[in-house]
C-alpha cells in the first residue's frame, strides 16, 4: 500500500474491525482456557470433537480433519489418538486404504460434548447477557456470512508484493 496515500474511512473500519476479530479470538481463548483447565479434555481436542458432533454420522481421516481444522498433521493425529483413549472417538480401517484410519464420533463422545455445552453454557449467558436477541441474531447472522467467507475463501490470501 501506498504510505502516501490517506485511508479512507471504510480501510480503516475494515482494518479495526479485523483486529477486533483478533482482539475477541485471544480473549474468548484465554476464557475457553481457563474453563477448559477444569475438565477431562483441553480445548483444541473439545474443538475436534465438537467438529465431529455436527455431523456425527460422517467419518473423517486425519488428513480431512487437518486440512478443515487447518492444523497440521502431527497436532491433530495427537489430539485424535487422546480422542480414542478416551473412547470418544473410535478409529476404522479405511476399506480403500488400509494405510488410513477413518475416524467416527462415539455416542459416549456425544454425550460428552453436550454436558460440556451444557458447563460451558453459563458463561456464554454471562458475556451475552446485556445483549437483546434482535442483536445477537444479527450478530450470529454477520458472522455466519463471515466464517462461511474465510470457509470458502481459504487459499486466497493476497499477500503484499516484496519490494525489488
Amino acid at each position: 500500500m501506498d504510505e502516501d496515500r490517506i485511508m479512507t474511512e471504510r480501510v480503516q473500519l475494515e482494518i479495526w474491525t479485523t483486529v477486533l476479530l483478533g482482539i475477541i479470538g485471544q480473549l474468548q481463548t484465554t476464557r475457553q482456557e481457563k474453563l477448559f483447565s477444569r475438565l477431562e479434555i483441553n480445548r483444541s481436542q473439545f474443538t475436534v470433537l465438537l467438529h465431529f458432533s455436527h455431523t456425527p454420522e460422517r467419518s473423517w481421516t486425519v488428513s480431512e480433519l487437518a486440512a478443515v481444522m487447518e492444523m497440521n498433521q502431527p497436532g491433530i493425529t495427537k489430539i485424535v489418538q487422546r480422542l480414542v483413549a478416551k473412547k470418544m472417538l473410535v478409529a476404522h480401517a479405511d476399506a480403500r486404504d488400509s494405510r488410513k484410519k477413518q475416524l467416527e464420533i462415539t455416542q459416549s463422545g456425544l454425550k460428552f460434548c453436550s454436558q460440556t455445552l451444557l458447563l460451558l453454557l453459563p458463561d456464554v449467558q454471562q458475556i451475552f447477557a446485556d445483549w437483546d436477541d434482535s442483536a445477537l441474531i444479527d450478530l450470529e447472522a454477520h458472522l455466519g456470512k463471515l466464517k462461511d467467507w474465510l470457509d470458502n475463501n481459504r487459499d486466497t490470501v493476497i499477500l503484499p508484493q516484496a519490494d525489488e
